[in-house]
């Protein structure tokens, strides 16, 4: 492969220009990532769920960038299922760091689920700022009383990625479906860890994307 570039599974979903600071996140290590998936199944007797996200938890921790999609069972026949997949109840959106203002807390609002009969969400979270972190705090609430603000009951609660992430700049522009991206010298600024998930940051949120990559070239 080239050098100055690091191979990804599958190819990007969005184009990756240095007009919107495309910018590759990863932690210099085989095990940890900046990025965390989770999946999480809502009970039957659920008639709506939320997930709130605290980025408070580590008051000096860095910018996450989150997102929440949803899969749902709606009927079940002898010739087939139906299924609605992954809406977005929360589409990619930043999650600020080292602020006390509240901004640094999103949650989805409440997600209707009162007609399924099979409930999923995809929860995404990952570290998109470069420096130290000790995770945001994710916490998925259900309820069966429409309309009651103390009807919430809490399924689970966790944390999202933990590590110092670290970050490079593309140095030129990438094309939707590219599966070799350019990245100054790999091996010298520690993106040489390969079989990992990384994050793809994008000044136009919507174009964020988890990537995963596979080989990195040398150092020019």
């Amino acid at each position: 492969m080239a050098i100055d570039t690091v191979t990804i599974l599958d190819g990007l979903t969005h184009a990756q220009n240095t007009a919107d600071t495309a910018t590759l996140f990863d932690i210099d290590s085989v095990t940890a990532s900046v990025v965390g998936t989770y999946v999480i199944h809502i009970p039957l007797s659920a008639s709506q769920a939320r997930v709130i996200f605290n980025n408070n938890y580590d008051p000096d921790g860095m910018e996450n960038t989150i997102r929440v999609r949803l899969t749902k069972t709606t009927g079940m026949t002898t010739t087939g299922i139906t299924k609605t997949e992954n809406t977005e109840p929360l589409a990619w959106t930043t999650l600020p760091g080292n602020v006390t203002d509240g901004t640094d807390m999103k949650e989805t609002g409440t997600i209707d689920i009162s007609g399924s009969r099979s409930s999923t969400l995809h929860i995404d979270c990952c570290i998109s700022e470069a420096g130290a972190h000790t995770g945001v705090e994710i916490i998925v609430q259900i309820a069966s009383e429409a309309g009651v603000d103390d009807a919430w009951t809490t399924l689970v609660k966790f944390h999202g990625p933990v590590g110092t992430a670290i970050s490079a700049v593309l140095p030129g522009n990438e094309a939707a479906a590219q599966t070799e991206i350019g990245i100054t010298n790999p091996v010298a600024n520690n993106f040489d860890n390969d079989g990992k998930f990384k994050f793809m940051r994008n000044d136009t949120t919507a174009n964020c994307e988890i990537v995963f990559q596979t080989l990195h070239g040398a150092d020019a």
